[in-house]
């Protein structure tokens, strides 16, 4: 959706520039714009009814981008306007036009008057509900360029009361039982969220609703893969065109039980809903098939790579999600040369497609960027995006094009862009726990612990930094570890999903001096708003540019660590998954020593880029600040084509067979 968005903001911006050259004109296509929209049922309408028809579909694209394109005309039609004047539907076509400018405090008093004057009319309570989610208080939020910035928390309590009095006026309403569970699992309770959302797909499957509880079931603190996975697979059924629910299938899929025959099929029902070249694409489909068993023979994979190297030369090509899921396939048959150079296929195809005029659109430059990066285009992506490439309309454009901006710096090993974006950050959002981390860290020689069993005994060295970070707690170090490791944990960093489970045990250690710190991901901020003790932080934001996931745990606080300046940082006991296993013994569950169902390892291919992880590792090496200790010297000395080579015989990323259940068992023993 961005490039049409993108293509639609250029022409609206030069019609909006012809326009403005006379007086007032600006106000009268803004006025134009709403008054337009009574030809279609507006997005709340079109929701709670069925879903909006295509000419309504089109009008809301170009309202959105005429109107984004026109912000002096909104604003002096906003001045010109008398609410009191307008009825329920002008007021609501008004507040649709203000929301999606993120005005939404603007937007919330039209509909708080609209429900005034319809209080009867159900959705005007929703409407009201949508604002009220987004028009709230003052509050630290998490973009996903920026990360931690201003933004608004949403009015809980009361969307939760207007869903609930549009229930009352339309009880048997499907679309408002969805809602209230979104509501529930985003502000509330999870489990009431999720069982609502179920019950409004149990009366009425809509492929949407399908996706959105799918996408609930996969958060980190439900973690109910298979479900997930089910959802997505009948959201698919209902809607084979939907990239939301097919790519959500194949990420789950990898995720839960690596059914590779069930992906496929997936694919192939995807694939079939595209009339392009279909019959061509489905006998590609057909050549792939062997490629998707459990185990496929590596002839087979072989004979793959052939008939997609076939295809290319043909004009031929899959849908992007299909590919990815080829990627993920020869990632985990560790057949990694050719995964990675497809992937870097999907670079040049993704920026084929978008071009390189954002037209002033943030996310669209920050994809544009993220693709040049990937292919090592440092030169190209830095002169789109420093100096600054237009005047940002906000504080959050304007940070994140600075953001971009470092971020394009670092990957070339300049360290310095990205400390001063964090400075002024500091300076104008200043966040919990930030002054204590720059006393902990600023002009100090700093050791970064990774949990990889490297071989070396560097813990003497380790000890000898003036501050130690791990991800995760340790306090207790046998003779073995604390050769190893070190023996002591200054500061540890958790990711989302185990920050909860540590907060006892580290709110023990900082009470028994074992411990200085605890840093979380941003991501997690609002589990702990309004209850963060000194030592706990929110890191601030990730490297932004990744083309394919932001960096892994230790690439984070790598990143997180070099922006307050330590004098520098020693990395150990990291060895990029290439080596005899993906971590030390006690580190994780025995299902998550290795790729496989159900494992957490699965993420590093899923979530995260291998390869680019350690060019970027290089890079902030060559910053002077960054120096890697023993093994994490070795890899990191190597050529990308060398470490690539490597990983195909890591017995680290060798996949494990599926663990069986009690169930399976049982079943097993009874055949």
């Amino acid at each position: 959706m961005v490039k049409p968005l993108v293509i639609g903001a250029q022409v609206s911006q030069r019609a909006v520039r012809a326009v403005s050259a006379v007086p007032g004109l600006d106000r009268a296509l803004a006025r134009g714009v709403v008054v337009s929209g009574r030809a279609v049922h507006p997005p709340v309408q079109a929701a709670m009814r069925g879903g909006q028809s295509a000419l309504g579909s089109f009008y809301e694209r170009a309202a959105t981008v005429l109107f984004q394109a026109n912000r002096a005309g909104a604003q002096a039609l906003l001045q010109k306007t008398r609410l009191e004047s307008l009825d329920a539907d002008q007021l609501e076509r008004l507040a649709v036009r203000y929301f999606k400018l993120k005005d939404y405090s603007t937007a919330l008093t039209m509909r708080r008057k609209a429900a005034e004057l319809q209080p009867n009319n159900a959705l005007r309570w929703v409407a009201l509900a949508r604002s009220l989610r987004r028009g709230g208080d003052d509050a630290v939020v998490h973009d996903t360029v920026a990360g931690l910035t201003r933004g608004t928390r949403a009015h809980t309590e009361q969307a939760r009361q207007a869903l609930l009095t549009a229930q009352e006026l339309e009880p048997d309403n499907a679309y408002l039982l969805h809602e209230r569970g979104r509501l529930e699992f985003s502000h509330g309770d999870s489990d009431t969220g999720l069982e609502l959302m179920r019950q409004a797909v149990e009366m009425q499957p809509r492929a949407q609703w399908l996706t959105e509880l799918a996408s609930a079931y996969r958060k980190p603190h439900i973690a109910d893969l298979d479900r997930s996975l089910d959802a997505y697979e009948r959201g698919l059924q209902l809607k084979p065109t939907s990239p939301t629910a097919f790519r959500g299938v194949v990420v789950m899929g990898c995720r839960a039980d690596q059914d590779w025959p069930r992906m496929w099929r997936s694919a192939e029902l995807f694939e079939s809903a595209k009339p392009p070249r279909r019959a061509a694409r489905m006998q590609l489909m057909e050549w792939l098939r062997p490629l998707f068993t459990a185990e496929p023979p590596r002839a087979d994979v072989s004979a793959a790579l052939v008939n997609i190297q076939y295809a290319q030369a043909k004009g031929l090509r899959l849908s992007f999600p299909t590919t990815s899921l080829i990627v993920y396939r020869l990632q985990f048959a560790q057949r990694m040369k050719p995964a990675f150079a497809m992937r870097r296929g999907l670079a040049e195809r993704s920026l084929d497609w978008l071009g390189t005029s954002s037209a002033e659109h943030s996310r669209h430059r920050q994809k544009v960027l993220a693709a040049l990066t990937y292919l090592q285009r440092y030169e190209q992506a830095q002169a789109l995006i420093d100096p600054m490439p237009w005047q940002p309309h906000n504080d959050l454009e304007r940070h994140r094009l600075e953001k971009m901006a470092a971020d394009v710096h670092l990957i070339q090993g300049r360290m310095q862009p990205l400390v001063d974006y964090a400075v002024r950050r500091a300076q104008d959002t200043p966040m919990h726990g930030e002054e204590r981390m720059a006393r902990l860290l600023r002009g100090k020689r700093v050791a970064v612990v990774g949990p990889a069993d490297t071989g070396d005994r560097l813990g003497a060295d380790i000890d000898d930094y003036d501050v130690i970070i791990r991800p995760r707690l340790m306090t207790q170090f046998d003779d073995e570890q604390a050769a190893r490791l070190g023996t002591r944990t200054d500061i540890a960093y958790f990711s989302g999903r185990d920050i909860a489970a540590f907060m006892e045990e580290a709110s023990a250690a900082v009470d028994a001096g074992q411990l200085q710190m605890v840093v979380g991901r941003g991501l997690s901020i609002d589990a702990f708003e309004g209850q963060m003790p000194e030592w706990l932080r929110f890191y601030r934001h990730d490297f932004s540019l990744g083309f394919h996931g932001p960096p892994m745990g230790i690439g984070r606080i790598l990143y997180d660590v070099m922006q307050f300046e330590p004098a520098e940082v020693g990395l150990f006991n990291i060895d990029f998954f290439s080596g005899q296993t993906a971590f030390s013994k006690g580190y994780r569950e025995a299902k998550d020593q290795g790729p496989g169902p159900y494992s957490i390892v699965n993420e590093i291919v899923l979530a995260h880029d291998l390869a680019f992880e350690h060019r970027l590792t290089k890079a902030m090496t060559s910053t002077g600040v960054l120096h890697a200790k023993g093994v994490a010297a070795q890899v990191l000395a190597l050529s990308e084509a060398q470490y690539i080579e490597k990983l195909e015989t890591s017995p680290a990323l060798k996949t494990t067979p599926a663990q069986k259940t009690t169930t399976d068992a049982a079943e097993d023993d009874g055949d």
